[in-house]
């Protein structure tokens, strides 16, 4: 393992002030590490117990299944208007010509996500935002349910959702060979405080989102952080390059690097850490697929908030989705 020593941390408020929410460039790393090998970056402050305090691992050659994840990340053409934080500012004018007006068809909820006017003429409750080629895959808690199963696309996509239940075992291989203490901690905590049947093939992982990035669509992923992800372990993202391009950098600008990821390499990273990917230039297409430990997903234990289905998802009882989330 090739370890990374990073010396400057350029300030965790101040970054996000500047770069949250909006898409990363050139002026947001000062340096571009090329991984060429199994690789760790390690953040300016040490540990207090003297171990690894990881922003990053990079393990190579890290899936041999025949090109069954990459082949099934490839079959995928569908988008998605749910990932508000990581699709980018909405743009008035990219708007309009989808014949969507500010004030009469939406109203903006935050700079990266809108409510649409109803049939009714209120507003609705869910916020959506830019298209983007992300799409969530696995486990989570519905919003307006309050209870917990697998996405709407898996149910749509039985054969890839079958065929992506792979990945958490070739990404936990690849987090036990970089950090074996780290990823039994994560481990014992998932199998502690969420069911086996809320984890994909009894592993860490609870959740995927598969994306895609070319200069067609998709070619970034705004600076943001990941919500929900287990805070003391690391999410776990598979990349596949196909063709060539340069650019769509995994950016960490609160401490002015850029990791170019080759291709079949498994990065774990610290998703609480603010990070996006740069725009991708050329004729190749980047595709990706991070899988992490939704802590939202525990039902037992001190962690855990039991399944309360809402409203009319529960006949039996009165409820309200504010008394869900309190």
């Amino acid at each position: 393992m090739k370890y990374i020593n990073l010396t400057e941390d350029l300030g965790k408020k101040q970054l996000e002030d500047k770069w949250k929410g909006k898409f990363l460039d050139d002026s947001c790393y000062q340096k571009v590490y090329k991984i060429e090998e199994d690789t760790a970056i390690l953040k300016p402050i040490p540990s207090l117990d003297g171990s690894d305090n990881a922003l990053g691992y990079f393990i190579t050659n890290a899936y041999n299944d025949d090109n069954l994840i990459r082949n099934t990340l490839k079959s995928i053409p569908d988008v998605s208007t749910m990932r508000a934080n990581a699709s980018g500012p909405i743009d008035k004018e990219e708007m309009k010509k989808k014949g969507m007006i500010e004030g009469e068809h939406y109203k903006l909820r935050t700079q990266n996500s809108y409510f649409i006017k109803t049939k009714s003429g209120k507003w609705g409750m869910i916020a959506y935002g830019n298209e983007i080629h992300s799409i969530m895959v696995g486990y989570k808690r519905g919003r307006f349910t309050g209870t917990i199963g697998v996405s709407g696309w898996c149910n749509d996509n039985k054969d890839k959702w079958e065929n992506l239940q792979t990945l958490p075992y070739w990404n936990e291989k690849a987090y036990e060979k970089a950090n074996p203490e780290m990823f039994n901690r994560q481990k014992n905590w998932a199998k502690e405080h969420i069911k086996k049947e809320h984890r994909i093939k009894d592993s860490i992982v609870t959740t995927m989102s598969a994306n895609k990035y070319n200069e067609k669509q998709s070619r970034a992923m705004s600076a943001h952080i990941d919500s929900g992800d287990y805070p003391e372990g690391l999410s776990t993202m598979a990349v596949f390059k196909d063709g060539d391009y340069s650019g769509a950098y995994l950016t960490f600008p609160q401490y002015g690097i850029a990791v170019d990821i080759p291709d079949n390499t498994c990065a774990l990273f610290d998703s609480q850490v603010m990070h996006g990917v740069t725009p991708i230039k050329g004729e190749g297409t980047r595709y990706s697929i991070t899988a992490y430990t939704d802590t939202r997903l525990a039902t037992i234990g001190a962690a855990g908030k039991s399944e309360r289905p809402i409203g009319h998802h529960n006949k039996d009882k009165i409820g309200s989705l504010e008394e869900f989330i309190t």
